[in-house]
């Protein structure tokens, strides 16, 4: 690999995750110079090698985010380093170029920091757990579900936590009180064209994972 490396580049290193589809942000001017090199490094996981040797030591938020995303996407093989990456991502500054802001999206409101955070939350979850880490990883799905109250899928994972760690009933235990949260009810919005709409995914996927647990 490193005989194309001619040195630390970390925006070419954010176009080249870009040509993978990893939403990162990317410089238009280095568009074409990355997709030519991803024409020479067709294997994902061979490209994904290349993006974290071209971040060199990671010493900004920007390297910290690329080379913590893409072990991420090399899968827990590489867990000690994506448990090393995403912390040190954490308990520094955020890239300041990734996407900032309020949006909408089907009738919540999500401020686009915070679900950064919990986009490296839960990569580091992941990677804690497989490394036989439960408690951690527990702690970093609630952290990633306070940030993201409207997105069931962190407090799914922690329930499977709770489920090896506990038992079954505690597990549902959990998620029936997550049934209290205000995006459990349906959201009624109005979309882009007009349109009357009704936004239920939170309960659908709480409650299709309860009646998993219990059998039904």
């Amino acid at each position: 690999m490193t005989q194309y490396i001619k040195k630390r580049d970390p925006d070419l290193a954010a176009a080249l995750f870009a040509t993978l589809g990893g939403s990162v942000p990317s410089r238009y001017e280095r568009e074409e110079e990355a997709q030519a090199l991803a024409e020479k490094i067709p294997d994902k996981e061979r490209r994904l090698k290349y993006i974290i040797e071209l971040c060199g030591q990671p010493d900004t938020p920007q390297t910290r985010y690329l080379v913590a995303k893409a072990y991420s996407w090399l899968g827990n093989e590489y867990r000690k380093e994506i448990i090393q990456f995403c912390t040190e991502y954490l308990h520094g500054e955020d890239w300041r170029d990734l996407p900032r802001g309020t949006i909408i999206e089907d009738g919540i409101s999500i401020y686009r920091p915070a679900r950064n955070r919990a986009s490296i939350l839960m990569d580091l979850a992941q990677a804690q757990n497989a490394d036989g880490k439960p408690g951690s990883a527990l702690a970093s799905f609630l952290e990633a579900y306070r940030l993201e109250p409207y997105n069931p899928m962190p407090a799914i994972k922690a329930a499977g936590i709770l489920e090896r760690m506990h038992g079954k009933e505690e597990a549902i235990r959990f998620l029936n009180q997550q049934k209290s949260s205000v995006f459990y009810q349906p959201v009624k919005y109005t979309d882009s064209q007009g349109n009357r709409r009704r936004n239920d995914a939170f309960r659908q996927l709480l409650d299709g994972y309860l009646r998993k647990l219990s059998g039904n």
